[in-house]
């Protein structure tokens, strides 16, 4: 897959981020989590301050009963049957976080009017997902994971960006890194470079012959250069493990 030009597949992405219960006027009775800190290597780490577009809810989590959705085919039918009886636009996919100690579904939700959010959950509701009730949460770091549909588009060898999100590139690398592993390599590959204002996240793409392992980078200032000289840092280290 690393020779095609375009890559559309079906993937994931892993990261940390710190979430809480959503602040918002409408009282929902499901628990409903917001991220505080979309990328925590960019913004967090360096204080850089948000704008006021960027200081909406990149991302919402609503929390679902059991350990994830069973049927993916089921879940992506019903959200296309929601978009199409509400003419809202969304985009919710599959996902996993991390919630006092174990590992629970959750759908995560991006969209730009979050007043229709109530809309939504009654939906899904109505569609037979269960969520968890709603209770207060304070911030706290999980690791989570979602499933997602893809569109990378080729700009250097080993090298794609997102088609759909700004400043968003994935880096090819040799072999996967459990968590652990890849997050002690991406904090070393940072103390160790000059350039430090970016963020990074596990990420890979479904193929014929397994995983595709990528890494995913958020970087407003990201060049050729710097995502090549990421790449090979990342490779030389996963060679070393």
């Amino acid at each position: 897959m690393e020779n095609l030009n375009r890559i559309e597949s079906l993937g994931f992405v892993v990261k940390k981020e710190k979430i809480a219960t959503l602040e918002s006027d409408y009282k929902f009775s499901e628990l409903i989590l917001e991220d505080l800190d979309p990328f925590p290597g960019f913004y967090d780490h360096f204080h850089i301050p948000m704008n006021e577009e960027e200081q909406k809810p990149r991302s919402i989590f609503a929390v679902i009963k059991n350990r994830g959705l069973d049927d993916m085919d089921d879940f992506i039918r019903t959200t296309v049957r929601i978009k199409k009886d509400t003419g809202l636009n969304f985009d919710a996919v599959m996902g996993w976080l991390e919630l006092q100690n174990a590992t629970t579904g959750c759908i995560r939700i991006n969209m730009d009017d979050y007043g229709a959010l109530p809309q939504i959950i009654e939906h899904y509701s109505k569609n037979g997902i269960e969520f968890l009730a709603s209770r207060t949460v304070k911030p706290y770091i999980s690791l989570i994971s979602i499933r997602k549909y893809m569109i990378l588009d080729k700009i250097a060898d080993g090298i794609y960006k997102d088609t759909d999100m700004a400043d968003t590139y994935y880096l090819v690398v040799d072999k996967y890194l459990p968590w652990d592993q890849f997050e002690r390599t991406s904090i070393s590959i940072r103390n160790n470079w000059e350039h430090k204002v970016y963020d990074a996240a596990q990420a890979g793409v479904y193929c014929k012959k397994g995983v595709f392992e990528l890494v995913r980078i958020f970087d407003r200032k990201a060049s050729i250069d710097r995502l090549r000289y990421l790449k090979d840092k990342y490779n030389i280290e996963v060679s070393r493990l």
